[in-house]
């Protein structure tokens, strides 16, 4: 058994693919673009593919997209491979803020779709990606610098005809200030867009729901556990601390967390949450306080 399958094994990806390490474009803030400064001793790139299923969508509950708790727990695998080499012998760090969609493509088994998300044959779009750099030397995987549109995409327009705010461009790239998933969580969100969130807290799955890339993947149920921390009440008053290990800290802040229930409140609450909204007003705290007051009209 070769190294990466056995980490494969010990630490349950699907995928580690080895990648020679490279300078890359940082195309988002805080995207690091170098790996040398990340690890001087690099000689390597792993690269972890870890698919999730996504799941069932009720519009009547708050929600969350199954991108979020699915990367968590791809955190806690890279950091598995990161303590495995280090009992080995080798120096290692995960290394989660490269530009891994642009790595994976440069790997030649992954293809852009017009909506600019990569996928791969055997787990469509719905996966996520993690990296760990280490001075454990393996033989790389083929470069592939040009861009390439996956062959289902090529006479497909389902995710451009699907994106709700007109995000998608088409050509593997889009509008980062109209996709609802990349709308900023600590500022007031432009009221073209509330409305469009409907019950979601974080996250839009539209594009990956109806690409056929995905089509032989079925949903599942989030948990229980998910299911009471996302309780529209509990939210709204400021009970967000068990969102946390679903969404990680950056994530499950008061201010983001409360200021997103509100406008799902205006979505799909009703008259009985109207007291709660009023208190959240009266704290007079930006964003959540205009996304409350907006609520309020919308239910009123």
């Amino acid at each position: 058994m070769s190294m990466l399958e056995k980490w494969k094994k010990e630490i349950g990806a699907a995928e580690i693919i080895p990648v020679a390490p490279r300078l890359m474009e940082a195309k988002w803030p805080g995207t690091d673009a170098d790996p040398y400064a990340l690890l001087p001793t690099v000689k390597t790139m792993l690269l972890m593919v870890l698919p999730y299923r996504s799941f069932e969508w009720n519009q009547d509950e708050a929600q969350i997209n199954a991108f979020y708790p699915a990367f968590q727990e791809g955190r806690m695998t890279a950091l598995k491979l990161v303590e495995i080499l280090k009992r080995e012998g080798f120096s290692a760090v995960n290394a989660p803020n490269l530009p891994l969609k642009s790595i994976a493509a440069g790997t030649g088994r992954f293809q852009y779709g017009r909506n600019s998300l990569t996928g791969i044959k055997e787990y469509g779009t719905r996966f996520t990606l993690q990296c760990v750099l280490t001075d454990c030397e393996i033989e790389p995987v083929e470069w592939v610098e040009e861009f390439i549109l996956s062959d289902m995409c090529k006479n497909c327009g389902a995710c451009i005809k699907a994106c709700p705010t007109g995000a998608i461009r088409g050509d593997g790239t889009l509008d980062a200030k109209k996709c609802l998933r990349n709308l900023p969580y600590n500022e007031v969100i432009a009221e073209e867009f509330r409305e469009k969130l409907g019950a979601s807290l974080y996250g839009c799955d539209m594009c990956q729901s109806v690409c056929p890339r995905n089509a032989l993947q079925n949903p599942c149920a989030p948990s229980d556990e998910l299911r009471e921390a996302l309780l529209l009440k509990k939210l709204l008053k400021g009970d967000y601390k068990p969102l946390a290990p679903f969404l990680g800290a950056n994530y499950a802040r008061k201010n983001r967390v409360m200021g997103r229930a509100a406008l799902i409140a205006g979505n799909i609450g009703g008259k009985d949450l109207l007291p709660l909204l009023e208190e959240i007003v009266q704290k007079g705290e930006s964003p959540m306080s205009e996304h409350a007051a907006w609520a309020i009209d919308r239910i009123r």
